[in-house]
């Protein structure tokens, strides 16, 4: 399976990368980025970094690297929520891709972790690709993301409620992208919290 990633450098979207690199199911990874990854990942032979001067604009030679991909998770924003990056980046890697997938059995999955009007507008994408039976949008919605140490939990008491680690939403994310049995469009936090622990307990278990 051939992944677009966007986002890589950030707190879930690094999990999110190195979650994949050990996941079997993907074949060659494809890292949005706007500057370099560690060496060590760099290096890694499923993974392919393609540095993006300007994230609005997709030229030939970009895409022709994206051509084959089966899914991309998009988990690029900023606590400031600029409309920018949350809104038009996605959107216009949408608009540009899109065009190029080639009609077939299995739709394109998106997934984007972002809400309000980014939300609205890919789901909105999504319906009018729906004819084409190329492109499906999915949303996946957690609350509050910790690191998966846990020690800010530790320090508030242990519990706080509608919280999920940053491996347990990664995981729920790949599952998304890779399962074929994905029934709603949005995933909600309580299924986050409630798949992605029953993922991780299995990826322990292995």
């Amino acid at each position: 399976m051939k992944l677009i990633l966007a986002g890589a450098t950030g707190f879930i979207g690094s999990e999110i990368l190195r979650q994949c690199l050990r996941a079997p199911a993907f074949t060659s990874i494809i890292v949005l980025s706007r500057r370099a990854l560690p060496v060590t990942l760099a290096k890694h032979t499923k993974l392919t970094v393609i540095i993006m001067k300007d994230f609005t604009v997709y030229p030939a030679e970009v895409l022709s690297q994206l051509e084959g991909a089966d899914a991309c998770i998009w988990s690029m924003g900023t606590t400031a929520a600029i409309p920018e990056v949350e809104l038009d980046y996605p959107l216009a890697f949408a608009r540009a891709f899109a065009p190029t997938i080639p009609a077939r059995q299995t739709a394109f999955r998106f997934l984007h972790t972002s809400g309000g009007k980014a939300e609205t507008e890919l789901l909105a994408f999504a319906q009018e690709e729906a004819q084409t039976r190329r492109w499906e949008t999915y949303v996946a919605r957690p609350a509050m993301v910790f690191k998966k140490e846990g020690d800010i939990l530790k320090r508030m008491g242990g519990f706080v409620t509608g919280t999920v680690r940053v491996d347990v939403l990664a995981a729920v994310m790949i599952d998304v992208v890779c399962s074929r049995n994905q029934d709603g469009r949005i995933i909600e936090n309580a299924e986050i919290m409630e798949r992605g622990t029953l993922l991780v307990k299995g990826q322990k278990g292995k």
